[in-house]
């Protein structure tokens, strides 16, 4: 259900951007015409999905709204970037292109340097697994914390 929710709340901000684009600017031409612009505003009703479940699994685990806000918040903004900044320390592997949020950014056209190595859309399949997976286990450990 959540899922859902932040889908709609995506589309009504994809096309809410879009109304107020045309209306700040008129004389420019605001409606996506090329195929890296329709992905960049199409995607964010399932970029906001997958952060939603995310994020649910994330406050499951810690059991605690303010942890787990600052949990996303410094995952997405501080150890993803620093992360990725560091190239390929870790056994000769780039992972910065293996972080989640990285990995939903390149997604949605906005990769800042990092492309998933297998495309845009294998990314997003990629964040789905392991926001499924993370879920998974959140739902198995609040089962064993409340029988």
């Amino acid at each position: 259900m959540i899922a859902v929710l932040a889908a709609l709340m995506g589309v009504v901000l994809a096309a809410g951007g879009v109304a107020v684009a045309s209306v700040a600017a008129p004389d420019v031409d605001v409606v996506p015409s090329g195929g890296l612009e329709w992905r960049q505003l199409l995607t964010v009703p399932v970029a906001l999905a997958l952060v939603a479940v995310l994020s649910l699994a994330v406050g499951l685990l810690l059991k605690s709204g303010g942890a787990t806000i600052t949990v996303l918040l410094v995952w997405a903004l501080v150890v993803e970037p620093a992360l990725s900044a560091t190239g390929d320390w870790l056994a000769g592997i780039d992972i910065g292109p293996w972080m989640p949020f990285l990995a939903l950014s390149d997604f949605q056209g906005q990769s800042g340097g990092v492309s998933f190595p297998g495309g845009p859309y294998l990314a997003c399949v990629y964040v789905a697994a392991a926001t499924a997976a993370l879920l998974a286990v959140a739902i198995k450990v609040q089962g064993r914390r409340e029988p």
